[in-house]
């Protein structure tokens, strides 16, 4: 049976809603190191059951997240699990009223043992700086405004490996913030620094060679976004998609050709990728290039 989410079946949380999941404390730790190596597993949820106890662990890195190496940590306590259920990626971790943060994932080092709960905070406090007390009540809760994203491994599991920022080809940048929407530069067809698609749609290139190109173009400009995003898993949705078609005379197929960046978006980014678009036919571009894309973004914070 295919697991799901090696298949990339899911670009978010599948998780609509769930029941909480809460426990008591049955142990409060101390304690720090700041190169644990702690290899938290891909899959952004864990079920655990009634009676069983797990380790909490708090971490202040930034970009901890499923699938991650995390470092700097702090040992909390463990938990006694009271009201089973599946705890997720980006549950919010309530004690007393007061939230700790927020799961960033699980480590299974010590399984069958017990399973190592990530969790991120704004600072590195251990259990005893954080004021716990034996047998106070934590709730797991499910953040609904917070839905865990999945994009960087949706782009591992495709097998495409991001190029750093593309450089202009003349006096510009790749891609400009304002607020929280990022605007791409034209993005060509170039892998590794090399024109894959040149010449014209109908005379030069075929179609399917056209689409080929816009997909690549797609791909050169998430990477002008991640450049300023720092992860793409920070996009909340694209916006707008314009792709220019480098025509011969009589070639009307522009929208199809274009089809290779937005059927791309929507295979990474599913319901975020839908996006208005425009696909003009154009007599040249730069360097002679079949086809040129740029996107605007809206991210999270």
């Amino acid at each position: 049976m295919t697991d799901p989410y090696k298949a990339g079946m899911f670009s978010q949380s599948p998780y609509a809603s769930k029941r909480e999941v809460s426990g008591r404390l049955a142990v409060v730790l101390r304690g720090k190191l700041e190169d644990r190596g702690l290899s938290m597993i891909p899959p952004i949820s864990r079920a655990v059951q009634k009676n069983e106890i797990h380790e909490l662990i708090i971490t202040d890195e930034a970009g901890a997240g499923p699938g991650k190496r995390v470092d700097r940590i702090a040992y909390a306590g463990f938990v006694e699990i009271i009201n089973g259920g599946v705890l997720l990626a980006g549950d919010q971790l309530v004690c007393a009223g007061r939230s700790l943060g927020s799961i960033a994932g699980f480590d299974q080092t010590h399984l069958p043992n017990h399973l190592n709960i990530v969790v991120l905070a704004a600072e590195r406090l251990d259990g005893v700086e954080l004021g716990l007390t034996l047998e106070s009540e934590l709730v797991f809760k499910q953040n609904r405004m917070e839905m865990v994203r999945l994009y960087e491994e949706k782009l591992k599991q495709m097998g495409i490996d991001l190029p750093g920022a593309p450089k202009p080809l003349a006096s510009y940048v790749p891609a400009v913030q304002t607020g929280k929407y990022i605007y791409t530069s034209g993005q060509i067809p170039l892998v590794a620094g090399e024109l894959k698609f040149k010449g014209k749609l109908g005379a030069d290139l075929s179609e399917e060679q056209g689409y080929q190109a816009a997909r690549v173009c797609a791909i050169n400009c998430l990477s002008a976004v991640r450049g300023l995003a720092g992860s793409l898993d920070r996009i909340e949705s694209i916006v707008k998609v314009t792709g220019f078609v480098n025509s011969a005379p009589g070639f009307f197929n522009q929208p199809k050709v274009i089809n290779g960046a937005s059927d791309f978006l929507g295979e990474v980014f599913g319901e975020a990728g839908s996006h208005a678009r425009s696909a003009v036919g154009v007599a040249e571009l730069p360097l002679d290039a079949a086809v040129e894309v740029e996107m605007i973004v809206k991210i999270r914070d």
